[in-house]
């Protein structure tokens, strides 16, 4: 995955992102959007025959970097735990 910072504000950063999954993004802005401090959270495909898509996140009161981070943690958590919880279905049926 490529990430880079296109805009950083206070309460507002926007990312460009290539070479990633939509699905892991929305993981993510469901996790943003989670949080009482984020006010928006959204993902948008630039382009539908590249991988090429922008994040912004909009807080109030929260360093948007900070957020982006926590839900990324969450998110990681989420898919690991998803993860197990297939596994042991998977051993229980052998």
């Amino acid at each position: 995955m490529l990430a880079e910072i296109m805009q950083l504000k206070e309460n507002e950063l926007e990312l460009k992102i290539e070479e990633e999954d939509i699905s892991v993004m929305y993981i993510i802005q469901y996790e943003l959007l989670k949080e009482t401090a984020v006010e928006f959270a959204g993902v948008m495909l630039k382009h539908p025959l590249i991988k090429d898509y922008m994040m912004r996140v909009l807080t109030k009161g929260k360093d948007p970097v900070r957020a982006l981070n926590e839900a990324t943690t969450l998110a990681s958590e989420y898919v690991q735990s998803l993860g197990k919880t297939f596994a042991d279905v998977m051993n229980k049926s052998d």
